[in-house]
């Protein structure tokens, strides 16, 4: 049986490597992968950076990039449009909020590959505001500079913001999934990270 005293020094001990790894991690994350031991502990660390959502590049410590939000907009049969944001629905600290952004991220740069799925799953939700299309879009943030702000400009303001359709489907009832419009406004290229 292991006494009090070495359970403590292995809890100690335990934390203390633990500690270790997350700060390496931590440290490893934003640096570019452009050499060969950076790589092997790259390989190394891929799978805990993953899975705690670390993944991340170097503006990880000055996040000046385009923001990118995936939104859907139903028109019911009154032709009244809903627009929704699905991401809004996760608490931003949670891990499952991370997750979520990267599934709408992969429905904005591959809509070809998942927005059946998407259409279909969201005509099914909203099924009491009895639908009858769907249109996925991809709403981009400008650039927003310094002059901008300092000429007084509001950077949610429509100059600053390009909305492109994804793909637009009907909705249909039941368990039906959603048929893609063909002729609908044409689909913007994917937003590039």
């Amino acid at each position: 049986m292991i006494s009090r005293r070495w359970r403590s020094q292995l809890t100690y001990f335990a934390m203390s490597a633990f500690l270790a790894w997350h700060t390496i991690a931590m440290v490893l994350s934003p640096v570019p992968n452009n050499n060969a031991t950076v790589g092997a502990f790259r390989a190394l660390f891929q799978p805990y950076l993953t899975f705690i959502g670390l993944d991340n590049s170097w503006d990880f410590f000055s996040p000046m990039g385009v923001g990118y939000q995936f939104r859907y907009v139903i028109t019911d049969a009154g032709k009244k449009e809903h627009t929704f944001m699905p991401i809004e629905q996760f608490v931003w600290f949670q891990p499952t909020h991370r997750w979520h952004e990267k599934i709408y991220d992969q429905v904005m740069y591959e809509p070809d590959i998942y927005s059946d799925y998407f259409a279909s799953s969201f005509c099914r939700k909203h099924a009491a505001l009895n639908p009858v299309s769907i249109r996925l879009l991809a709403r981009q943030e400008e650039v927003y500079w310094p002059e901008d702000y300092l000429a007084g400009r509001n950077r949610f303001e429509d100059d600053y913001v390009i909305v492109n359709v994804l793909k637009q489907f009907a909705c249909q009832r039941g368990a039906l999934p959603a048929v893609e419009i063909k002729e609908a406004v044409p689909a913007a290229p994917p937003p590039k990270k």
